[in-house]
């Protein structure tokens, strides 16, 4: 059986996989460099995961912006075959539709469906039923929450 070595990983939390929760306090600058290894990890592993942001996501640094760019167009298709979908955490009604409206937007570059949600519980039930399917492939297939 194929496991995750859940000490490797700094900025996401892997111990509830497969919901991949970004730590919050990772997200700081340079964390870009560790944040590719563990998703070439996570690509490695194979297994349909979700990304869970436990709240909007914050400015990041440009450089880590540029890098993590870099490297989400250059492995957009191996990412959409195993992230299923990407989950932001936000209970503020206002937020949560705002970042609902940018989600939007990256799940159609990127076809993997996005949420936006009002508790942890919510994402994770959302990351384990996207684990039984595999992501859509169509962009006309990408669900909404």
């Amino acid at each position: 059986m194929k496991t995750l070595n859940h000490a490797f990983f700094t900025v996401h939390d892997v111990t509830r996989f497969p919901a991949v929760v970004v730590r919050p306090g990772a997200i700081e600058p340079g964390y870009a460099r560790q944040w590719v290894a563990e998703m070439e990890m996570l690509l490695q592993y194979g297994e349909p995961f979700s990304v869970l942001y436990l709240e909007t996501p914050a400015e990041e640094p440009h450089e880590d912006y540029k890098q993590r760019g870099i490297w989400l167009k250059a492995n957009r298709d191996a990412l959409a075959r195993v992230c299923a979908a990407l989950v932001v955490i936000e209970p503020d009604a206002q937020r949560r539709e705002a970042a609902a409206q940018r989600g939007r937007g990256a799940s159609k570059a990127f076809g993997i469906a996005h949420y936006a949600v009002g508790s942890l519980s919510e994402g994770l039930a959302i990351s384990f039923r996207h684990a039984t399917r595999r992501p859509p492939q169509d962009d006309r297939e990408v669900a909404y929450g």
